[in-house]
């Protein structure tokens, strides 16, 4: 089993897990609990991972600090959970078509998971839990894998279609590619992300055709090689 269809069943476990016991907790617990993780998102959004503090959450919920202990046991817990539950939703299938077509889409895709302005406010504090929490450690990774999953097999078709080298490194691949959409996330500048996919998508493709020599030649070149 691949590393994404290890990381979709888990995430899979855990919806269905959090569904279950959703439909089984009494109504008041899961307002109060839906109205911390609200209050805790317009606090990260409004002023970052420092703003969001128990007295302060409390106070924008009006949930007492007694009951929001009995659902987050600590803050770092409250600012998983708002992580967990507002982080993109990745779309399941690559996309069709030659190499081309498919990698514009990928980029596409991804552009459009985070285009949401409250997401380049939120990320900040994806990035400095990431190294130091293992639950966001494994949202991060999780996500990382299925988009990886997909560049891999669209890269194929490149190599397939005699248009990328087969040493082409995924992971540099990908933060090649998605490096300069996730730095105009973090400006707060989402309106520029569908202009800049295309033109990320363009260099890169014409990268492959900078030079005269064969593949085989130029793949000698590449100063990183096959994951």
């Amino acid at each position: 089993m691949s590393a994404n269809s290890n990381a979709n069943a888990n995430a899979n476990a855990h919806d269905t897990t959090e569904n279950a016991l959703c439909d089984s907790v009494d109504p008041r617990i899961a307002r109060s609990r839906a109205g911390v993780l609200q209050a805790a998102t317009e606090l990260l959004v409004e002023g970052g991972i420092r703003a969001v503090t128990v007295d302060a959450v409390a106070e924008r919920s009006g949930v007492a600090k007694s009951t929001m202990y009995r659902h987050f046991p600590s803050r770092t817990d409250v600012l998983v959970e708002v992580l967990r539950h507002n982080w993109p939703t990745a779309h399941p299938d690559v996309p069709s078509g030659n190499f081309e077509a498919s990698l514009r889409s990928l980029l596409r895709r991804l552009a459009a998971e985070m285009s949401n302005p409250d997401w380049g406010r939120i990320l900040p504090a994806l990035i400095s839990l990431k190294n130091t929490n293992h639950d966001v450690h494994q949202l991060a990774e999780t996500d990382r894998a299925h988009h990886l999953d997909q560049l891999r097999t669209v890269l194929d078709r490149g190599i397939a279609e005699g248009l990328v080298a087969p040493s082409t490194d995924v992971v540099t691949t990908m933060d090649l590619l998605v490096g300069p959409l996730i730095l105009v996330v973090l400006d707060n500048d989402t309106d520029r992300l569908p202009r800049l996919v295309e033109e990320v998508a363009d260099r890169y493709i014409a990268s492959w055709g900078l030079s005269d020599a064969p593949l085989s030649s130029r793949d000698d070149d590449r100063s990183f090689s096959a994951s």
